[in-house]
């Protein structure tokens, strides 16, 4: 039998967590072939709350089930409902190794909107990462090209609603379970399906749309719930630069499972983006040390 120290078991909650949010992209963007993007949400969204309310109750946080409805936890789960939107939108058409790589940008668009917000202070070398980082995404989205479309544009929309719901999580009381914060998400995409829906032709979903979308609310519930075991075991600085091997997943399931291959040049806007990432990482750790060394 082995046993896994607290950090070890972060590490690997963190690395099965990316790979099984892979998994998810592909169940969903096979789905979005068959399917209106309204009636997706809703079906996957009614499976994860299933999922969800057995996961609340396996660990016993029913009882807080009422803190579902604070603010910080709704204007979350608003701008959640967007990420999920946004991104079933873009990975209908783009493929999963560029949008993934696309979402990493998120930590990038953080960074400026701190900077807007006066949120914190950034420095000449964090503005340098930013450019970086940028120049990164343009490489993979060719802004004016023929390969830029409104499905690119939806996937940096989506990488933008990701750093604005974290900015919100940080208001989020520690005291709340993210099992019920995660619930109030599943309700809000599932009703935000619902209106989505009114401009669409909905369908019976066949058995195997149905098997697609089950597997994806199980497999994005069982992952979920690994980022939040990785966070609540190892130091965010061991896991920062882990995240980022969601590209690596991403990449190979694109050729593997769709025939996707990455560019040259997409290629080179992910070390970028990446690069950018794992700097504001190492930046955010080095600050969190000060920090820890001026108050002990």
């Amino acid at each position: 039998m082995i046993n896994l120290s607290k950090s070890n078991l972060g590490i690997l909650a963190m690395v099965t967590g990316g790979l099984l949010f892979v998994f998810n992209d592909a169940l969903v963007k096979t789905a979005t072939e068959t399917m209106p993007l309204g009636e997706l949400l809703v079906v996957r969204g009614l499976f994860a709350i299933m999922c969800i309310m057995a996961t609340i109750f396996a660990m016993g946080d029913q009882t807080r089930i009422r803190e579902a409805v604070r603010t910080p936890v709704l204007i979350r789960a608003f701008f959640e409902f967007c990420v999920s939107l946004f991104y079933v939108f873009a990975i209908s058409s783009i493929s999963i190794g560029d949008l993934t790589t696309i979402m990493q940008a998120t930590p990038v668009i953080m960074t400026i909107l701190c900077a807007i917000l006066k949120i914190e202070t950034v420095n000449a070398a964090r503005w340098l990462a930013v450019l970086v980082g940028f120049s990164g995404v343009i490489l993979i989205a060719q802004p004016g090209g023929s390969d830029f479309t409104i499905f690119t544009a939806s996937a940096l929309a989506s990488a933008t609603f990701v750093a604005l719901r974290d900015l919100v999580t940080r208001k989020i009381q520690s005291n709340i379970p993210p099992t019920v914060v995660i619930l109030t998400t599943t309700v809000f995409a599932a009703c935000g399906g619902c209106i989505l829906g009114l401009t669409e032709t909905w369908h019976v979903p066949t058995q195997t749309e149905l098997s697609l979308l089950l597997g994806a609310a199980i497999i994005v519930t069982i992952a979920n719930s690994l980022m939040v075991v990785a966070y609540r075991s190892a130091d965010i600085g061991i896991l920062s630069p882990l995240r980022y091997l969601v590209v690596i997943w991403a990449v190979i399931a694109s050729y593997v499972i769709f025939s996707d291959v990455m560019t040259i040049t997409g290629t080179v806007g992910a070390i970028l983006i990446v690069g950018s990432g794992l700097f504001n990482g190492f930046w955010d750790r080095r600050k969190l040390f000060k920090i820890a060394r001026i108050k002990y």
